[in-house]
């Protein structure tokens, strides 16, 4: 990995994933399972779509770049900075640097 590269993962995010768990009726139960802790570089990202954008309901998006992993999915759950949110996609980039592109959206 270059230094560049590493200059800029200054964030700890925190990458849980729902338990597979069931409870007496077959719901699935409020548990997450630790994926891992990484670094990262966040930027903000626009609110999508223009008439989303200027809704007061529009969630803010985040992404996310770091080291190359194939931990995390789309739906998985990332925690950064006391906010929660929910992994939208995950691009997988080999490019000049192998990196792990995550495209998440806050949740309520």
């Amino acid at each position: 990995m270059g230094q560049e590269f590493s200059g800029i993962l200054r964030e700890r995010i925190l990458i849980e994933r729902q338990s597979g768990g069931r409870d007496g009726l077959g719901s699935a139960e409020p548990v997450f399972d630790n994926i891992g802790a990484f670094w990262a570089a966040a930027e903000a990202l626009s609110s999508g779509r223009g008439e989303a954008g200027a809704s007061r309901s529009a969630l803010p998006r985040w992404r996310f770049v770091l080291r190359e992993t194939q931990a995390i999915r789309p739906g998985d759950r990332l925690l950064w900075n006391s906010r929660a949110m929910v992994i939208n996609s995950v691009i997988l980039e080999h490019r000049l640097l192998p990196k792990t592109i995550l495209l998440a959206e806050e949740t309520r």
